[in-house]
């Protein structure tokens, strides 16, 4: 099966997984038409606000939800459309959390700056989180 092929088999899976009248459902068609559309380099750093955006939800409690069990879907095992990548990011230093960094830093709340190796304190002020395209979307 080629890539794209797959990804078009992902349209299929919420109408499997989710009720009819389940705004996932059309969450996900528009995050799958945007990924397969837009350009290779628009779619490595997306975060929360351009997810909610390209679905075409607003800023209130049902749509947070929405946006949350939308994002929960296209990341899980199901689909793996986006991966979940974590940013360390001090002033003007950017660096990406490599698996290892991300497992520590995920099990004990602790990150230390990777250029001094000094334990940062306030870390959680200091790593962000984006999503980006997997490979399956990258390589259509």
């Amino acid at each position: 099966m080629t890539e794209l092929a797959a990804i078009e088999r992902f349209r299929q899976f919420p109408s499997e997984d989710f009720d009819e009248g389940d705004p996932v459902r059309p969450a996900i068609a528009k995050i799958i038409d945007y990924l397969i559309s837009a350009r290779p380099e628009n779619v490595r750093h997306l975060s929360f606000g351009m997810i909610q955006q390209v679905i075409g939800l607003q800023d209130n409690d049902d749509d947070h939800r929405t946006l949350y069990r939308t994002i929960a879907y296209i990341t899980g095992e199901r689909t793996q459309l986006l991966e979940l990548v974590f940013q360390y990011v001090m002033d003007d230093f950017e660096h990406v959390l490599d698996d290892d960094e991300e497992a520590e830093y995920k099990a004990t709340g602790v990150y230390s700056d990777p250029r001094t190796g000094e334990v940062v304190t306030d870390s959680a002020d200091h790593i962000h989180v984006f999503f980006k395209a997997s490979q399956a979307v990258l390589q259509r």
